[in-house]
């Protein structure tokens, strides 16, 4: 088949075939644009992509604040955990207060790199810098 109407007619009574196998609902998504269609060829499979992070149900100030009040690192962390963010959310949380996570640091790392770069380095140096006690 070398005429390129022959091969769109080919090609459009395939995707034809495949749409009429779609439920109702992926045939919505893909009126409304919020879904694709996408070719691969056979025999692979898409490269998988990383879910976008939902907004943020507080703000990374917020947190900052909250955690800077709490004072102490277990109720710190209790404090991340119990905003109920996903993994996802609390990378993006910690990148907007300028914190580096490892790629392949899961739910628990991240809540303690969050709480040990907001909670635990303040007060460390809080330690640090304070006068030894006076001996007599």
């Amino acid at each position: 088949m070398t005429n390129p109407v022959d091969r769109t007619h080919a090609v459009l009574l395939r995707v034809s075939e495949f749409l009429r196998t779609l439920p109702a609902d992926q045939l919505d998504d893909l009126i409304a644009g919020t879904a694709k269609l996408q070719v691969v060829a056979k025999g692979s499979r898409p490269a998988a992509r990383r879910p976008a992070a939902k907004p943020l149900s507080v703000t990374p100030e917020k947190v900052r604040d909250e955690l800077v009040a709490i004072g102490d690192t277990v109720g710190a962390e209790r404090y991340v955990d119990d905003l109920k963010l996903t993994v996802v959310q609390l990378r993006a949380l910690a990148k907007e207060l300028g914190i580096s996570v490892p790629g392949k640091a899961v739910k628990g790392e991240v809540i303690r790199q969050i709480v040990q770069w907001t909670v635990g380095r303040r007060l460390t140096s809080e330690t640090i810098s304070r006068p030894a006690p006076a001996r007599f």
